[in-house]
Formats: structure tokens, C-alpha cells, sequence
């Protein structure tokens, strides 16, 4: 999270990649002469992110190190630290995480923050980068969407028991169980969540639980005063408790704490909305 001047424009991705790509956005950030500070959350997909601009990001040894002008955030489970001044610029390309192996494999690790891309990602970023740096956001989006389009012909499709249950899980906020959909798709549960895992690096429930996890950040972002104990039968959690619980496991602070952070950042008057939906929360 981070409270500065922010500009964040969501484009739809070219109709040729809407089945892998789930949105395209373009960030801008002006940070105050002090530094921001943000905290990067799990979040149920894979995110290709091209990067100008002057941000650090805090490894698991506790050092501050740059980000590279292109990076891959892919599966995970914690949150980390980044620390950013003055102005940053971002674009991004949030992938469901059961087809970016395909288009991804041999360029990035799929596991984790800030990955290390192969040749093929630098060389587009070599491209994208004067653009990024330029302010021209639709041009370098163009050049993203050409090189996926190409990765496209020769990408593997997931099996269909695969897409259909990220599709499924999506679509039910996370609710949809995993026992259920094997059933309905023809396949054993352990069949179900083989696959899976193959394809998208976690298991069916592990993608339920971050896809609850963010739709509980949006619901807080956008009313920070929402009651707990309603908001967590409302996105399907036992009660309160497991809603604590499993948020804290995710974002090292309960809910109420999330909620008071963006009171703090994002101060309303009454009835306008609260934090911009700007994905600045996860990226």
C-alpha cells in the first residue's frame, strides 16, 4: 500500500489472449520526496510487470535490492516489502496462473516475487523500456501484446479439467469445491489436483484460498467500515476467526488492521468511495 499521487488505467487484453491473459494495466506513481513504502500481497494470479522507475524490494534476507526493468511476480503465499521514490511507472500483464507456464516457462521462474526473466523477455524490455520511460504506455503495451500474441502459436494448453476448474473457482469467489468440480469435469480428485498443480504451480485449494483473500482486500479497499463478522460468511469463510486467520497467514496483519491501513492512506469523506482500485495494494 502506498498514498501518493496514483494514475492506474485496466485495458483488455488483445481477444486472441483473453483466455490466458486476465487484464493488461498501466501504473504511474509519483512518490512524495520521502520514501513510500508498500506492501506487496498474495494475490491468485501470475503478473508479468514492466518497470521504470527508482523501487526496491526486500528479499527473504531482510536486503533492499532494485527491481530489473521486467520481472515475473508468480505463485506465492506472503507478503514482502518494497520501498519506492519518486516517480515510478509500471505496466503489467496479470495472467491465471493455469496458462502463464505456457507462455512463460522458458523465460521465468514461476515461484515468488521478482523473478528472473530469460533472453527473450529482456530483449522486449530493451524495447518496452524507452517507451515505459517516455510516458508512452499504449506503444509499449502494443509491443507486450505482439511478443505474447507470438508466444501464443506455441504454447500448450492446459488439460481441460484444468481451465475449467480455475475458470470454475473464479467465477464462485473461491466457494466452488474442489470434490464437486471433480465430479462434474470426469476426474478423480487426486487426477484434478495433479493436473493442476502441473499446470499452475499450486494445488485447487490453494488457489481458493488467495482467490478469498483478495476478493477480502477488494471488499475492505473499497469499505474499510464493513463488519468483519458479516463480510467473512460473505466470502464464504466458517466465521470470523478462520477469516483472521487465514488473512493473517497471507498478509502478516488481521483484517481490521488492513482496514484501519487504508482509513489512514486513503481518508474519505462521507460516501465517497475509499482506496482507488488501483492494484497498488499487490503491485
Amino acid at each position: 500500500m502506498a498514498s501518493a499521487d496514483v494514475r492506474y488505467l485496466e485495458h483488455a487484453p488483445h481477444p486472441l489472449l483473453r483466455g490466458a491473459v486476465h487484464s493488461c494495466s498501466s501504473y504511474e506513481e509519483r512518490h512524495t520526496a520521502s520514501t513510500e513504502e508498500h506492501r506487496l500481497l498474495p494475490d491468485a494470479s501470475v503478473d508479468l510487470v514492466f518497470h521504470c522507475g527508482d523501487a526496491r524490494i526486500e528479499g527473504r534476507d531482510g536486503r533492499l535490492r532494485p527491481l530489473p526493468p521486467v520481472f515475473v511476480i508468480g505463485v506465492r503465499d506472503e507478503p514482502a516489502r518494497m520501498v519506492s521514490r519518486g516517480l515510478s511507472r509500471v505496466l503489467g500483464v496479470r495472467f491465471h496462473p493455469w496458462r502463464a507456464a505456457a507462455f512463460l516457462e522458458h523465460e521465468a521462474d514461476l515461484r515468488g516475487y521478482c523473478t528472473i526473466v530469460g533472453p527473450g523477455l529482456r530483449a522486449l524490455s530493451a524495447r518496452v523500456g524507452p517507451l515505459l520511460e517516455g510516458g508512452e504506455s499504449g506503444a509499449a503495451l502494443g509491443l507486450i501484446e505482439g511478443w505474447l500474441l507470438a508466444q501464443r502459436r506455441v504454447a500448450r494448453r492446459p488439460a481441460a479439467p484444468v481451465e475449467a476448474a480455475g475458470l470454475a473457482l473464479h467465477a464462485s469467489h473461491g466457494g466452488a469445491r474442489v470434490g464437486a468440480l471433480a465430479g462434474r469435469l470426469g476426474v478423480s480428485v487426486r487426477q484434478l489436483e495433479r493436473q493442476f498443480k502441473r499446470s499452475a504451480g499450486m494445488s485447487p485449494k490453494a488457489l481458493a484460498r488467495l482467490i478469498r483473500f483478495s476478493r477480502a482486500t477488494e471488499r475492505l479497499e473499497l469499505d474499510p467500515d464493513a463488519r468483519l463478522t458479516a463480510l467473512a460468511f460473505e466470502l464464504g469463510y466458517a466465521d470470523q476467526a478462520h477469516f483472521t486467520r487465514e488473512f493473517r497467514a497471507f498478509a502478516g496483519m488481521s483484517p481490521g488492521m488492513y482496514a484501519g491501513e487504508v482509513r489512514r492512506l486513503w481518508p474519505r469523506s462521507e460516501g465517497a468511495p475509499g482506496a482507488p482500485r488501483s492494484g497498488d495494494a499487490r503491485a
